[in-house]
Formats: structure tokens, sequence, C-alpha cells
């Protein structure tokens, strides 16, 4: 297992629990979360070269999945089209956009691990990725925890690179954004991220997030994609007044129709606003394309293909003549919907009987737009954990989901999430999993 709990002394260990007992109210004061019974007491801890690893793992199959996109489409609508979506999945959609590397704004890759080696299960490539302001907060608020302390001052904890600044960095950028541009980041309040429902609410949650642009040199808010509007020159308004750029939030795919949207779309097409990043990025966000890359192993250079064969589990896109094969092999696969995101429709062969398995295919057979992915025995994180309602301790191996990100390029940060104890396998905060950041050692 990557994280180096057990490598740790146990004067390490016994200090890092101490501090967590004492400051994971602290910690945790204001990250989004469902659940309710837990708290971890520190974050996953790895090494400076495992961080490296797992980022260069992300950046080259963030790169082949651009490469065989390409291979099948020169144009959003093109792509949209190979990928067997209809006109409308994704919402404000250019179809005439060409597929560039300008779409790879943003990337997240989930990485398994599985007897310690990485496994890209899915990559999130978009604007809206969540959770970089959480993750980097928690990282930051333990490692204020632990200031001080003799033994853990000597071992020389990091945080990686800032996620959010590198996010800020990556946007300024790639809209040439100047000290006086307007931006905002425009979120939903229709989504499942916990608590966005109220839209005063989370712009009073993200404050600092606000503020951290200001700190930067961008002259930024917050803002719902429902109340935004338009002024009788076409420019897009938030409460303050017309913006320039947006930070795009919010997850282009079922959005729930309104003015505001249509205010959005209007801006964007008449050219009056600047957003990061296109709506077509999240098209290179489909499970499909894991598909494609073990279909491309030829056309790869070595180094490439032996990245995909040691580091994609196998994907195939789900169709009849794979039905009986599928039920036969159940025990080694995963079913996922190509095009959902945050654990939806994931059915996981080994933990589901045989007849939810076989009811589970003919109805993604009906349905459409499913792939077969190798399932991966994922290594347990040893995590302790506070049950919130009673202060005890307790100690238990879970599954780990680690996603660095790469913002423009750039690596930065990773929004980890583990299942808490007596949770199933799907490591899902809307599923009640557990969000940090992470830190490192030289």
């Amino acid at each position: 297992m990557t994280d180096q709990w057990n490598e740790l002394p146990e004067s390490v260990r016994t200090a890092l629990v101490a501090r967590g007992l004492d400051a994971w109210q602290q910690v945790y004061d204001g990250v989004a979360t469902h659940n309710k019974e837990w708290r971890p007491l520190r974050p996953p801890i790895m090494s400076a070269a495992a961080y490296r690893r797992f980022t260069d793992i992300s950046a080259t199959v963030a790169r082949l999945i651009l490469a065989a996109c390409l291979h099948r489409a020169s144009t959003a609508g093109e792509l949209r089209q190979a990928l067997g979506m209809p006109a409308g999945y994704i919402d404000l959609l250019d179809e005439d956009l060409p597929v560039t590397e300008d779409l790879l704004g943003g990337v997240r890759a989930d990485i398994l691990l599985a007897d310690g080696t990485p496994y890209v299960v899915e990559a999130n490539i978009d604007s809206a990725l969540g959770g970089a302001h959480d993750s980097d907060g928690v990282a930051q608020r333990f490692l204020a925890a632990y200031d001080g302390d003799p033994v853990l001052d000597g071992i020389g904890l990091a945080a990686p690179p800032s996620a959010v600044d590198a996010r800020y960095e990556a946007l300024r950028s790639a809209l040439e954004l100047t000290g006086t541009d307007r931006l905002a980041m425009i979120f939903t309040t229709g989504g499942t991220y916990p608590g966005s429902q109220d839209g005063l609410a989370m712009i009073k949650l993200l404050e600092p997030f606000s503020e951290r642009g200001r700190e930067l040199g961008l002259d930024m808010r917050v803002f719902p994609v429902e109340w935004l509007t338009l002024d009788d020159a076409g420019r897009l308004l938030v409460d303050d007044g017309p913006i320039d750029a947006v930070l795009r939030m919010f997850v282009p795919q079922g959005t729930t129709p309104g003015p505001g949207l249509d205010a959005l779309g209007a801006a964007i097409r008449s050219k009056t606003v600047r957003v990061f990043t296109p709506t077509a990025s999240w098209l290179l966000a489909s499970k499909s394309i894991f598909a494609w890359l073990w279909a491309d192993l030829d056309s790869m250079s070595a180094d490439d293909a032996e990245v995909v064969r040691r580091h994609v589990p196998r994907t195939e896109v789900l169709s009849p003549d794979l039905r009986d094969r599928a039920i036969a092999d159940q025990g080694r696969l995963v079913l996922k919907p190509s095009g959902s995101y945050g654990g939806v429709g994931v059915v996981v062969g080994p933990e589901v009987s045989a007849q939810t398995w076989q009811e589970a295919l003919d109805a993604a057979l009906v349905e459409g737009g499913h792939i077969l992915q190798r399932y991966v025995s994922v290594d347990r994180l040893t995590m302790q954990f506070v049950e919130i309602a009673t202060g005890e301790v307790h100690e238990d191996a879970v599954p780990i989901c680690i996603a660095p990100y790469l913002f423009g390029g750039t690596p930065a940060g990773a929004y980890v999430r583990f299942a808490v104890p007596g949770a199933g396998p799907v490591v899902n905060v809307a599923q009640g999993a557990l969000t940090s950041g992470l830190l490192l050692t030289p």
C-alpha cells in the first residue's frame, strides 16, 4: 500500500493520532460531506516520489485519451457522435469546436491500487473537478495541527502544491485574464455537492476560495448558474455587475434548464464571456474512451502501450455479443455507465448476486452506453477514525481512491477518498466516503 502508515515509527503514529484527536473538528470544519458518523484522524501519507509517479501516469493517460479522440474526430460534434451520445447530451456544447489540447485544462484521474500497482479506473476531464478546495484545506490544517510537535517536526511532512492555486493559474493563462477582468466561479444549486442546494450558504462557504483568487490578483466571486441574467448589451450578470470570465464548476450534463443556464449559453455564443473550460472537455471524460485506448495499443509507442496495459484496467464497450462472456466472468468485471459520474450506476461483479448481475447487464444493454471494466481488487488503507457520536477511536482497513489533479498540465494536490467502517466497495462521497488531502514525505 502506498500509504506509509505501517512504515512510520510507533512514536510518529502515536503522535499523529493524538494530534488528530485534538484537531479533527477544526480540520473538517466547513468540509462538504454526506457522512455524519465518522471523521478520519489523519490524512494518508505518501512519499514525494510515489506522488510524482501517480501524476506522471495521470498525465500520460490524459494525453493518450486526447490522441484516441483525435483518431476518431476533429470537432466536438464528431466526438459526441463517435461516443454514441445523442444531441443535447452535453449542455452548452459547441459542436464545431476543434478537439485540441485546450480541452485538457483540468484532469483528475481516479486511481485505485492493487498489490501496490496504480490503476486509473476513470479520468475526470473538465474544469468542474470537485474537492480541490476541501482537500487543500484538510492537508494544510492537519499540517498546522502538527506544527510544534517534537516528534512530527522531524519527519518533514509537506503538502503537495495547491490544487486551488494551480487551477487559478491555468484559467488565468487559458483565458488570458488581466487584473481588470471580472471572474466568477459558477456552480449549480441542483447538484449533489453537499450543501450546494442553498445558493447563499454556498457563496458564504466558498468565500475563502474567492479570497484566494483575489490574493492571486484575480477579481473573483462565486455565483449560482440559476441566478445568472443578461444586461441590455448581452453581458453576463452576477449580483455585483457584469463579468468577463467564468470558471465553470458544474458538470455540463443534465443541468436543470432555466433562464440562468440560457443566459450563460447566450453569453458564450455571443462571445461576451470567456469560459474555463468549454463543456466539450466533458466529452473526454467518457469511460468508453478507455476501450479506445485498448483498441489503439498497436498504434502507440511501446512505452505508452505499456502504461495502458499496466495501469488502465482492460475495458470494453458493452454489446450483445459480450453478454454471455460477461455473465461467465462476473467475478472479474465491473459494469459502468459510460457517461455517469459520482459512482452512479456502477455494479461491481464480485459484490452482487448472479441474478443481480445478469439483470444489470440486461438493463444496460437495453439502455446502451455502458462499459465492462476489469475488476481491480483494491488495496486497503489502515485508517484511524473517530466516531462522532461517542468520541471513540476505531481503526479499520478501508478502500481508498487517490486522485491527483492536473491543471493546464501542472500536477497539484490530490483529492483522496476512502470508505468508512462497514461501508461498501464503491468509494464515493455521495455514498458516505470521506475526503482528505494528502501529505508527502521527502
